[in-house]
């Protein structure tokens, strides 16, 4: 039986992003640090790791489950992981109501995966990853980003992923997609 390295997303587009993404990273050193290609830009609500054929299936039938209605989101101000003076991780984060949307919609994800055996490896925290450094002296002023936007994007999706690693970087590709809808009353 063949393993996936599988997880649950919503995707992320906005050409503001890449262009910010562009403009932060133009003052760093390419050896420092590793872009997130902006095709590979989501929002993972659900890490599931290695999945058999079989719990695919079982995901795929859960996920067909959920019933959410479509929402916007607003990218705004940037942050890192775990601190603007140690980077390993930047990201944008999205305005409140979004965010509060975005968790109640992975709530629904982790609850359906929670019925066939899947727990979260970490909490939720709705970010949108733009790049990752490679070494921790990268240091980046988020304070000049604070307050901005980056564009908006309609969530009317979830996708289960495959990834498949490579040398260049991972390579995603959806698996399932579950289209919003109108919730039930």
């Amino acid at each position: 039986m063949s393993l996936v390295r599988a997880f649950v997303a919503v995707d992320a587009t906005s050409n503001e992003i890449s262009n910010l993404q562009k403009e932060m990273i133009s003052g760093l050193s390419a050896k420092d640090i590793k872009p997130v290609n902006p095709d590979n830009f989501h929002f993972t609500l659900i890490f599931l790791g290695e999945v058999g054929e079989q719990r695919v299936a079982s995901v795929v039938e859960k996920l067909g489950e959920i019933r959410f209605e479509p929402f916007s989101i607003t990218y705004t101000g940037v942050g890192a992981f775990p601190s603007p003076g140690n980077v390993r991780v930047m990201w944008v984060g999205i305005d409140e109501e979004g965010a509060t949307r975005l968790a109640a919609l992975a709530r629904k994800v982790l609850a359906k995966m929670s019925e066939v055996g899947f727990r979260p490896d970490k909490p939720f925290s709705p970010h949108l990853t733009i790049f990752r450094a490679k070494n921790r002296h990268v240091r980046v002023n988020v304070s000049k980003y604070s307050g901005k936007t980056f564009g908006a994007t309609q969530v009317d999706r979830v996708h289960l992923k495959k990834s498949d690693l490579s040398p260049a970087g991972p390579t995603y590709s959806n698996v399932y997609t579950v289209n919003a809808a109108k919730e039930q009353a």
